[in-house]
């Protein structure tokens, strides 16, 4: 049975084999997952399995290291084989291994985000700001964040797929597991929501959710849950994807990202500069 190679894969190496890694360069990619309810015909593991696989041919095609993808996240959903894990302390798990990453003399960290939840990106944005910000370690350091939605052309992939609606194990990531992992697809398993709810759905990502309060007043903070009603969680078109059109998209993703981590690799110097800066609209008013 054929070994998986050594390189570029973290978790596959020694002790000799990474510090002969850092002798030539301090940069690592590090692909960011979730497990979470992919409807009947997807596994849980998807956003997680295409953050590992996109993201090795990432590190295949830049020659930088990968570290292990990591599966604990905030999804918000609620369906059977969802695990939530709150945004705060996906943060610090985050901010935990970077910190260690640091440590043995890494860099130039590429966070390669596969899981959009609203929620979770907002508090991993603001985790790697207050990194920056009170860590005198990272003084030397780049964190990029690359979210997946992000890379590529724009009538391609995600550029397409968001147009569409298709959000959450629809063509998209239905296409792209049926390339990466072809018999983890049960097409044969294949079932919607309601047309009125997956419509819904389509429309915003983010009405998967019901918000409750004790008093419907604007200062009383309101309970959000997942609707009840949903009982599949698919936003978007599955029925439309095929393993050539995720090949397409793995490339194009792969293409766009690697080039993206070049043109940092040659700029970054280690050595901060002021920026301009708009701050937020004040929350005052």
């Amino acid at each position: 049975m054929p070994q998986p190679s050594a390189f570029p894969v973290m978790e596959h190496m020694t002790v000799k084999q990474i510090r002969a890694y850092l002798g030539k360069k301090r940069s690592i990619i590090v692909p960011l997952g979730v497990i979470e309810q992919h409807g009947y015909h997807l596994p849980l593991n998807t956003d997680a399995l295409i953050a590992a696989g996109v993201g090795r041919q990432i590190g295949k095609r830049t020659g930088l290291l990968v570290a292990p993808v990591m599966y604990e996240s905030f999804s918000g959903g609620g369906l059977p084989g969802t695990i939530n894990i709150s945004p705060a302390t996906m943060s610090l798990v985050v901010s935990d291994l970077l910190v260690s990453l640091v440590s043995q003399g890494f860099r130039n960290f590429y966070l390669f985000l596969c899981h959009g939840g609203s929620e979770n990106a907002r508090a991993l944005d603001n985790a790697l700001q207050l990194l920056l910000r009170n860590n005198p370690a990272f003084a030397r350091v780049m964190i990029a964040l690359l979210p997946i939605w992000k890379l590529g052309s724009r009538d391609v992939g995600w550029g397409k797929a968001l147009k569409e609606g298709d959000w959450h194990a629809g063509w998209l990531e239905t296409s792209m597991v049926m390339a990466l992992a072809p018999e983890l697809v049960r097409m044969e398993d294949l079932e919607l929501d309601p047309p009125a709810l997956l419509k819904l759905q389509i429309e915003h990502p983010d009405n998967y959710q019901r918000a409750e309060k004790i008093v419907n007043d604007p200062f009383v903070i309101p309970r959000m849950t997942q609707k009840p009603e949903i009982r599949v969680g698919v936003m978007g078109y599955p029925e439309r994807a095929s393993a050539a059109t995720g090949r397409k998209v793995i490339a194009d993703i792969v293409k766009s990202a690697a080039a993206h981590i070049r043109r940092l690799e040659k700029k970054a110097d280690g050595r901060y500069k002021e920026i301009p800066f708009t701050p937020e609209p004040l929350i005052l008013k």
